[in-house]
């Protein structure tokens, strides 16, 4: 019996328009036919070469033709996604490649991708969605995600998006898609709250919070600083929970006036030995660019302004260092991608495909390739396992960083929680306040906040 395959190959069409003017993007995919004919000829009893074997007789009674099983259909992925965004012009052609490589999957899925400034994309989002015309995904910040959910104009994840995928992924950025019991957005991309550090000033990095301390001491002399460290809710309440802590409960109640919390205090009362501290100012940025600054805490959206500074080959980002029974740690923020709750089956099944597609490790690797910082996993082992290569050093060492970093709560409450901490931290460290009372004062606060708000229970 011989086989003999047929392959025809017909070309592709396909094309991308561009209007600038209304910066509407449209890629229209393309189509791949394929035809492949399998034609079976039957020839002698033998094969050419082979022994020549007596042929049995074969009633014909006895002859059966079996039935063929049904071939599984294929599943077609088709329909139109829409996705509104509002990246910068440096980081589109990530998206853009990645929707290359998805259509040569899919080549059956049509693209509509359009930019909508930052400041006006949650509304925009939020009007079109009540006006029934919403895109099908969307690019945007994790903070909005409450609100869209609560309104109805996201949807559930939950059963959408594979553990498996989800694993792979820096756990708390994945964390600011998680409200109530749903998954109501993925990470894209992710920034944080990192230990910058002048290795012209300070060479090698610190590895407890003791060391870091004796670095800095160390590395000061006249007008330079080892360390000028930030003691602001935001650039300082996850080292709360790397301390092994809590901000809020199950529940959004406060968790913080208890021993860990006061843990926390020392803490940031010991930055003062290292040099000194800030409270929510620029001044330590500055002294950092100007080389009068050893170690500062900072955000990774800064990174370039001071590598430009210093000099990249002098510029790192460090692990937290080891304190107590915890270690230092960092808020971890993202960029994420939302499902509309609208979107029609043929088109869920397009958008959820390639919103799979866009958290592949091809994709995280095109993320930092414009130079985002990719939400996988940031951890040596799962980048060698995932074979996700990063240039940038900077970047490697930031998600490095941010592997264990904190979730920053995006649930409503948090905005009666940010005012309220930083006021009692300011009374702490201007107003001499015991950290007790500053402590307890912030939580009574908070339960009245929340009680007259009437906050709904995360």
């Amino acid at each position: 019996m011989k086989y003999e395959n047929l392959f025809f190959e017909f070309g592709t069409i396909g094309s991308i328009i561009v209007n600038t003017k209304s910066s509407r993007l449209v890629v229209f995919s393309a189509f791949w036919l394929l035809a492949i004919v399998s034609v079976t000829a039957c020839g002698g009893g033998v094969s050419p070469g082979s022994p020549e074997v007596a042929t049995p007789v074969v009633s014909e009674a006895l002859t059966h033709t079996p039935t063929p099983l049904p071939s599984p259909t294929p599943v077609v992925v088709s329909g139109t996604v829409s996705i509104w965004h509002s990246w910068d012009e440096p980081y589109v052609p990530a998206l853009l490649r990645r929707i290359f490589e998805f259509n040569k999957l899919y080549p059956n899925v049509y693209f509509d991708v359009q930019y909508v400034p930052a400041l006006d994309l949650q509304s925009a989002y939020e009007q079109a969605a009540l006006e029934g015309h919403s895109p099908t995904l969307l690019i945007g910040q994790a903070e909005w995600g409450p609100a869209l959910y609560d309104k109805g104009l996201v949807a559930d994840l939950a059963s959408l998006v594979p553990a498996d995928l989800l694993n792979t992924l820096n756990r708390a950025a994945v964390g600011t898609g998680r409200y109530r019991d749903a998954i109501i957005s993925v990470p894209v991309d992710i920034r944080g709250v990192v230990l910058y550090r002048n290795q012209s000033i300070i060479p090698i990095a610190p590895s407890t919070f003791d060391e870091l301390v004796s670095l800095a001491k160390e590395a000061a002399r006249g007008q330079r600083m080892g360390a000028v460290l930030d003691r602001s809710f935001f650039f300082s309440g996850a080292h709360l929970i790397g301390l092994g802590g809590s901000l809020m409960d199950s529940e959004g109640r406060p968790a913080f006036n208890n021993l860990k919390g006061l843990e926390w205090m020392n803490l940031l009362q010991a930055f003062s030995e290292a040099g000194p501290a800030e409270f929510f100012t620029d001044n330590d940025f500055n002294l950092f660019k100007e080389g009068r600054a050893g170690m500062i805490i900072d955000g990774t959206w800064n990174r370039n302004a001071l590598a430009e500074a210093i000099g990249a080959a002098n510029l790192a980002i460090d692990l937290w260092p080891i304190h107590a029974e915890g270690s230092l740690s960092g808020f971890v923020q993202t960029e994420s991608l939302f499902l509309s709750s609208a979107a029609l089956s043929e088109e869920q099944m397009a958008s959820m495909k390639f919103l799979q597609f866009f958290l592949s490790p091809e994709s995280q690797a095109a993320v930092a390739q414009v130079g985002l910082i990719p939400a996988i996993n940031g951890s040596p082992v799962n980048l060698a396992a995932s074979q996700v290569e990063v240039d940038d050093p900077l970047i490697a060492q930031a998600m490095r960083a941010l592997v264990d970093g904190v979730t920053y709560p995006v649930v409503p409450e948090m905005s009666v929680y940010t005012s309220q901490m930083d006021i009692a931290l300011k009374s702490i460290f201007d107003g001499g306040v015991a950290p007790e009372s500053a402590l307890k004062r912030a939580e009574e606060a908070i339960q009245v906040a929340l009680e007259k708000k009437g906050t709904p229970t995360p």
